[in-house]
Order: structure tokens, then sequence, then C-alpha cells
């Protein structure tokens, strides 16, 4: 690849956010310091794309202020489609705006201006059969070189991108934006590489794109993108945000008195049912489980939670305008450093995107105890607990049922059952079982799930040693200088249910002077027929400084658990772990593999775990 570059300085202020130095790469977002920062900087690159084009493609890397080259934060990324617009957006200007009052986190932002063909480069394809899916308009064909296009940017400009620069490599930290026909390729982008993007931006999208255009139904029946999501399953970890104007244009193609690009969006999120009575299905009928619908001129949108964002523009029209307009609310739904408010009893300070040099970047939850800002100078022990989604909000929870965290400590701390404690939690991510699976008992190439139904894991796929690495070395090292925390070891616990009983069991091993106490709630001991028990009976914490407890069920998963759990009792008592003191294993008669269970019983390791 040929690449020419030249700096152009832009005169942007923003603050720059301050990291604790004991985080040993990238960490979360903290509090706003006195900025040092350096101007932000845009290079331009001419780079061949001999597939799409005869000639070099121009894209302008937009760098934050205080880009360091050499240093060892990794930054989010967005890629720009129609790139040349990035003026008539106001992008330099909203992205320095929303740095400097802390808005946003700092991003590097990949401005890919368009080349002359741009109806033949932007539209749909298909990667697994390797081709463009080309529609006929009655402006010409589109399309027919989007999978060239396509896997361009996937296949060679972000491997550029983040060789050259201080990029995060993972899809959850890179985002694709378009607007128009740019806005139907970003969805492309995201559907077809979920591997590579994990968010997806669309300004007043041309999802009227069909496959017949022979009459009104039949635009309605074959719109492409609504067949590709029909077509095909959920991208589990992609997350998507429509902006659509209210005066985009006056077609109403199927007299609903809701023009055209409404319409096209909202159908393509909800599902879409013709009159016949066929339904075709749309995101969210593929297990996308919230849209959160904004109605706003100007302001702000609180959809940062939400799998879908919709916003519907005040007078937005089809144009470079209206698209300006929009871009603060994607910006601040994708980068926020803040996550919005939980429905949660007690203070829970909500971090979005936390990054990583190890994994991928995840939503961290941190609910308060009561009596945490009465004295400055008091400090709290820490309970880190994996599945974070599940903790303290239904809404948010996988089965709709949370665990009641929030409400277990505000009513054990006041019953004085419980030290005051911050509970951390960290959420998942699509890789759940590649990072909560303990990697060192694993021998081979493959692992057995444990679960009916669940294929092998192929061993190269876990990653539960680099999260371990991000909960120790960066999250724990932030957590610490960011709250008023106990750090040693007899103050920090983990726990976790499930795989999240086995990777905290696994965090103890491994990391035995950082974890002082576990928390285990219907492990998953099946998987790989038992090998984690005897592993981690060879490689226990000492009792003398430790406390374990493990509980389970008898029904559903939970009723294969005793055997497993059994030898790992043996294995404890033979270590000198002393049931009813240090250690507890429980048995729930009747209950299942679900929080439901979990929430019924949390009193019981919070107790063991932090009762005074």
């Amino acid at each position: 690849m040929k690449c020419t570059a030249g700096p152009v300085t832009t005169a942007l202020l923003a603050a720059c956010f301050a990291f604790p130095a004991t985080a040993a790469t990238s960490t979360p977002p903290a509090t706003p310091a006195e900025s040092t920062a350096q101007p932000a900087t845009i290079e331009i690159l001419h780079l061949d794309a001999t597939a799409f084009a005869p000639e070099q493609v121009e894209v302008a890397i937009h760098l934050p202020s205080g880009y360091d080259p050499s240093g060892a934060r990794a930054y989010p990324v967005l890629y720009l489609n129609d790139g040349q617009d990035a003026e008539a957006v106001h992008l330099a200007d909203t992205l320095a705006r929303l740095h400097a009052d802390d808005s946003i986190q700092p991003v590097i932002v990949v401005a890919i201006h368009m080349l002359p063909d741009r109806m033949g480069t932007y539209g749909l394809s298909d990667r697994g059969a390797g081709h463009a899916i080309v529609a006929q308009t009655k402006y010409g064909p589109v399309g027919a070189r989007a999978h060239d296009y396509s896997e361009w940017v996937a296949r060679t400009l972000v491997p550029y991108v983040d060789a050259h620069y201080r990029s995060n490599p993972t899809p959850g930290a890179r985002a694709i934006l378009g607007w128009s026909l740019g806005a139907l390729n970003a969805f492309n982008l995201g559907w077809q590489y979920p591997d590579v993007f994990g968010r997806v931006g669309m300004f007043s999208p041309s999802l009227w794109i069909s496959a017949d255009r022979s009459d009104v139904e039949s635009v309605q029946r074959t719109r492409l993108a609504q067949a590709m999501v029909g077509s095909s399953e959920a991208r589990h970890g992609l997350k998507f945000f429509f902006a659509v104007g209210t005066n985009e244009d006056s077609d109403d193609r199927d007299g609903d008195g809701i023009n055209d690009p409404i319409d096209d969006a909202r159908d393509l999120i909800d599902g879409y049912t013709s009159p016949d009575g066929r339904h075709l299905r749309g995101l969210v009928d593929l297990g996308y489980r919230s849209t959160h619908v904004a109605s706003a001129g100007d302001a702000g949108s609180d959809t940062t939670r939400a799998d879908i964002a919709y916003l519907s523009l005040s007078d937005g029209e089809h144009n470079q305008a209206a698209w300006a307009r929009m871009l603060p609310h994607f910006l601040q739904w994708a980068y926020a450093p803040r996550a919005p408010a939980l429905d949660a009893t007690g203070r829970v300070d909500s971090w979005q995107d936390v990054p990583s040099a190890h994994v991928a970047p995840r939503n961290v939850d941190v609910w308060l105890p009561p009596g945490y800002g009465d004295d400055p100078a008091r400090r709290y022990p820490v309970l880190y607990m994996h599945d974070g989604q599940n903790l303290f909000d239904p809404a948010l929870s996988y089965t709709g049922v949370d665990w009641g965290i929030d409400e277990a400590m505000t009513r054990l701390v006041a019953e004085g059952a419980v030290r005051e404690a911050i509970v951390v939690g960290i959420w998942n991510t699509p890789r759940r079982f590649q990072e909560y699976m303990p990697r060192k008992p694993v021998a081979g190439d493959a692992l057995p799930s444990g679960v009916d139904g669940v294929p092998p894991l192929p061993t190269a796929d876990i990653i539960s040693d680099a999260y371990l690495r991000f909960l120790v070395d960066e999250l724990k090292s932030w957590i610490d200088a960011t709250y008023r925390t106990r750090p040693g070891r007899d103050d920090t616990f983990v726990m976790g249910s499930s795989m999240g009983g086995l990777i905290s069991l696994y965090a103890a091993a491994e990391y035995p002077d950082v974890f002082g106490g576990v928390g285990a709630l219907s492990t998953h001991w099946p998987v790989g027929d038992g090998i984690v028990v005897d592993w981690l009976g060879d490689h226990l914490p000492d009792p003398a400084t430790h406390r374990l407890y493990f509980d389970h069920g008898t029904a559903t998963l939970d009723a294969g658990y005793a055997p497993y759990q059994q030898r790992m009792d043996q294995r404890l008592r033979a270590a000198g772990y002393v049931e009813g003191g240090n250690w507890s294993s429980r048995v729930f008669e009747g209950a299942g593999h679900n929080e439901a269970a979990w929430r019924a019983r949390i009193d019981q390791p919070l107790r063991f775990l932090l009762g005074d």
C-alpha cells in the first residue's frame, strides 16, 4: 500500500482525562484534570484501493488532542463514509466542543473521502458469497462495487490504521458512520463485518433501496436491508444508531401519513407486516431488546444503553445541515464516558465502554454504599462482580430479573449484617464464554462446553488470562485511584455465577495477593468434564488468608453440579479449608440456574464475604 501523509494542525481546545499512574495501559475515563494537551491534528493519507478505484483514496485521520504516538493509551476509532463532508457537518468543531466539556472520550476519526462513483461504491454486499448486491433505481444502479469497497475498508484500511495509530483493535471500540447512501453502506459494514465493527451510525439512511420497483408493495416487500436482516441471525454485540429528520422528504408510498425515510428506518428496527399479513423481520425480531426513541430538536438524547437508538430530528432535512445537528447525538451515544443512570437503589456511577489494551471495551457500573459521602476519610472494601448488566436493573438483565445487589446491600448494611462496600459490576461481552473459561486447566485443541447442544470451544479462543489482566492491572488500578477503597487483599472480593463462578475462582488462584474472597454461585463445573475442579484443587489460595463460598441448586442446569462440587469440597478439606469458617458449600433444593434463583439467595454469599 502506498501512503503519503501530511499533518494539518487545527486549533482545537479540549480537556484531557486524568489517568492513574498505577494503570498498566489504557484505563477508564476519570475526573477531568488540568489540560496539558496539544491541539488536535489531521493527517492526510492517500491510499491505494485498486479493487474498486483506479485513483488513490484520500483519508483524513483526525487525532484527538493529547494524542501521543509513542504512548500506551489505545483509542476507539470512528470510520466515516463521505469524509469529504467533514467540514460541512462541523466534525472538527463538534469533536473539540464535546471533548472540552467531557461529553465524549477522545476518539480517532478516520474520514474516508468518497470517489466520484458514489452510487457504485456505496451499497450492500454479501460477504459470504463474495459479491455486491446491486439495486436498480431510477437514478441508475447502486452498489455495483460495494463488496470491493467494504472488503477494502474491513480488510485493508482497518488493519492499516491499527498498525500505524494508537487504536484499540477490538470490534467494540470501532464504529462506522455514514449518511444517505453512505449510511446504507455503514449498515452493510456493520452487518457483514461484526468481527470488525461494534457500532453503526446511520443518518438519513437510504433504506428504500429495493430489489423490485414494479409497484409500491413490491418496494415495501423487497427492501434490501430489510431482507438482509430478515434472512440472518443477530450480530451479538453490534449496536445501531438511527437518525432521521421529520422533513426528509414528502414521499409516503404506503399512505400512512409518515414519510418514507422514517417508515423505512422504523421497519428495519421493528419489522414490517405487509397488507396480506406477512411479517418481514426487523432488528427487534432478532432479539435486540430495547429501542429508545427520542424526539428532539438539538437536545441531547439519553440513549446510551440501548441496543438500538433512534433519533427523530425535528425539522431535519436530507442535507448536511441536518447531519451536523445529528452528529453530537451520535458521538455522545457512542463515546460518552458516563452511561445513563440505572434504575437502582442508591448511587451508581455508570461508565460506558471502559477501554482496555487486553480485551474489548465494556460498561462498568459502580454501586456506592449509603454512607459513602458522609466521611471523606473513610475507605471501603470492594466486591468485583461479573455479568454486571444482570446485577442492578431488571431492564438490562438477560432474563428481565436482576440480582438485586443494590437492594440487598442497602438492606444488609442497614441491618448491620455486612460491611459497607463498593460493588463493581463488570458487564460481559459476546465473548463471555471465552473470557470466563479458565485457560490454564485446558489442554488439547478443543474444550467441551458441558452444555447439551453447545459445541466445543477452540482452546485458542480462550482469553481469560487477558480478561484477568484487564480486571487486575487496569480496572482495579483505576477503581482504587478513583474511589475511596481499601485496596488490599483482605478487602477485595470477586463473585459470579455459572461461568462467572469459574472466572472468580480462577482470579483468586492466579492473583492470590489481590483477591482475598470468592463467591461462586452455581459454578459451571461440568465444562470440560470438571477439568477446573482438578486444576483448582492443585492451585487453591492459602486457607489462612482466603475465604471461598460455593453453592448450587438442584433443578435445570444446576441438577448436574453436585458430583463436581463434592469433588471440589474434598479438595478444599484436604487443603486445610474449614467448612463454616473460611469455606462454605451450600445446596438450595429446587433452585434452578437463573438470575431469579441467585437473587433469592444473594444474602448468603454477601454475608459470608462481607459480614462482620
